[in-house]
């Protein structure tokens, strides 16, 4: 019997081999489920076969630019963006299908709930809504390195599914710091190539509010300890985005670069300054 309601689901990955599984299981109704694998060496790819999703091997492009092409693969209008370490809620089937069978909307939101050190964390990251469910001929993912959204045609029209999206975001905290180093220094990136200038102001202001809005605004508190380390978190996230802008974009020191001239071993001491590049 045909699918009264076909969509495609589409996910990227690289080395999501302990994550893919529980995402795979829970689009399992799906017609069409593409993998974009992007140079896996763990078994995603395995896996991915092994649970009946199509797998295409394509280089990196970048986060929204990946997610693209993943959903150009699919076979159907309609796109289901998931990231791997993301999944359904059991109910999920019945209101999709239900959205699909006459469409409301050009793009439907879930509210995410994400995890953090082996807890959901559902006031300090709350009200984290994400277009998800689209029509891909009337959106496309955009921005710069990390934290790509979706951006809608004009005239779109949007609705809100009631069943989450779980997010299993970290695993330890030692997880959340190294992806932090990481995603900041896009972050960093993506400033200085817009033009964005450093503000001491800035630097300042900033990680004191996020800690605000997370812990007391938004009632992190309520949390618990992990309320409040990933409240911590997100003020030392904001700091260390603006401190690697500065890094980027700051002046030689004379002094320094006196003393501490390039050699065969260390050709570049002062490497993150500008005019190292």
């Amino acid at each position: 019997m045909a699918d009264p309601a076909p969509f495609s689901v589409a996910i990227i990955t690289l080395n999501e081999e302990r994550n893919l599984g529980r995402c795979l299981r829970s689009v399992a109704f799906a017609a069409d489920v593409v993998v974009l694998d992007s140079g896996s060496t763990d078994r995603t790819r395995e896996l991915a076969r092994d649970l009946g999703a199509r797998v295409i091997e394509e280089p990196w492009r970048g986060f929204a630019a990946q997610k693209n092409r993943a959903a150009a693969l699919g076979r159907y209008p309609w796109v289901l963006s998931l990231d791997a370490d993301e999944w359904l809620a059991e109910g999920s089937e019945r209101e999709i299908r239900e959205a699909l069978a006459a469409p409301r909307a050009d793009a439907y939101a879930f509210d995410r709930v994400s995890s953090f050190s082996g807890g959901f964390v559902r006031r300090t990251w709350g009200k984290d809504r994400h277009l998800r469910l689209y029509r891909k001929d009337r959106a496309r993912f955009e921005g710069a390195h990390v934290h790509e959204s979706l951006r809608l045609d004009a005239g779109s029209a949007t609705a809100r599914l009631a069943s989450p999206l779980y997010h299993l975001s970290y695993r330890s905290i030692s997880d959340y710091v190294d992806r932090m180093n990481r995603y900041t220094t896009l972050a960093a990136r993506a400033l200085e190539e817009r033009g964005t200038r450093f503000s001491a102001g800035r630097v300042v202001v900033s990680p004191a509010a996020a800690f605000a809005k997370h812990y007391l605004l938004k009632g992190g508190w309520r949390d618990g300890m992990r309320g409040f380390v990933v409240s911590a978190g997100s003020a030392f996230y904001v700091l260390l985005k603006y401190a690697k802008l500065w890094e980027a974009t700051r002046e030689v020191d004379r002094e320094f670069r006196g003393l501490v001239p390039p050699t065969p071993e260390d050709p570049e001491p002062d490497a993150t300054s500008p005019q190292s590049r």
